[in-house]
This record gives C-alpha cells, structure tokens and sequence, in this order.
C-alpha cells in the first residue's frame, strides 16, 4: 500500500489522516462550520491551513448510480452495496457501503455525503485511468474523546489560502 488512512468520527466533528512515507495530512472539521483545518507534516516541517468546506473549487457530481452485484460482498463483516458516482472532471468513485451502520458524520471523503451508509471501501479512478483503491481494514465503534479532534496550532506554520 501507498499509505493508510484514518477516519475518526464523533458527533458533527470528523478527523481524516493519511500517512505515507513522505507525507502525514490531516483533514479536519465540523459539519455545522463552513470550514476545513488541513494540516501537513513533511518531515520537520508542519503546515496547517483552514479552507473553506466544501471547497467552491471542487467538481460536481454528474452522476450517482446504484450497481448490481451477482454475489455478496462482505467488508469486515458487513454486506455491502456497490455504488458508482460520475464527476464533471471525468473521474468516477467505485463505492462499497453498508446500510447497518450509519454515521453521524459520512462525508469523510467528498462524495460521501449522500451515501445512504458507512463508506468501507472506494476506488478512485481517474479520468486518465490512474486507480487508488482504499478498503477498510479494521472499524472499532468506540467512544472518542473530543480532544482528538483538537490542533495545536502553535506547532504549525500557518499556510493563506489563495
């Protein structure tokens, strides 16, 4: 794998990590707030920016289809639907959900936010035909302390948004 990526969930508050041997970025924010904390770590250096969420800039969602599936997908356990959604950039999202759980907070990725459950598995295809595939690999439904979601931001160099 290129990296692992993390999702926690509590309340409207929603933290994203990707790790990889270059990079640590995380994504944070709140469903009832119009803004996004991204923070980045690149070895010694640390960045932190504050976007506004969702980003204006993103593509839009041409289209979102459910797929039929011959056999039962199971993830962790869980039964799995497949859903396809289009972008305007010509880019698609091959998702893997399930119905028995869902989250107070979904839209841990862009186009989750009308996905009818818990996303545990998507690839991204490119309009160039680039693929990256992420697959949950483990889910622990306990309890967060909101202090996860908190940032100290004296220990980042802050980053304008253009």
């Amino acid at each position: 794998p290129i990296g692992i990526k993390e999702v926690w969930v509590k309340g409207n508050q929603c933290k994203t990590r990707l790790t990889t041997a270059q990079l640590v970025q995380t994504f944070l924010f709140n469903t009832q707030l119009n803004k996004a904390t991204i923070t980045k770590d690149i070895g010694q250096s640390h960045f932190l920016q504050t976007v506004n969420y969702p980003p204006v800039s993103k593509n839009s969602i041409v289209s979102q289809e459910e797929i039929a599936t011959d056999s039962a997908i199971n993830i962790l356990g869980y039964r799995c639907k497949a859903l396809q959604l289009k972008w305007s950039d010509g880019s698609t999202y091959d998702i893997l959900y399930t119905d028995s759980l869902n989250l107070t907070v979904n839209q841990f990725e862009l186009g989750f936010k009308n996905i009818p459950g818990l996303v545990l598995s998507y690839t991204i295809t490119s309009a160039k035909g680039m693929r990256i595939k992420y697959q949950a690999t483990q889910l622990d439904l306990s309890p967060l302390s909101l202090s996860l979601f908190a940032i100290n931001s004296e220990l980042y160099q802050a980053i304008d948004e253009k």
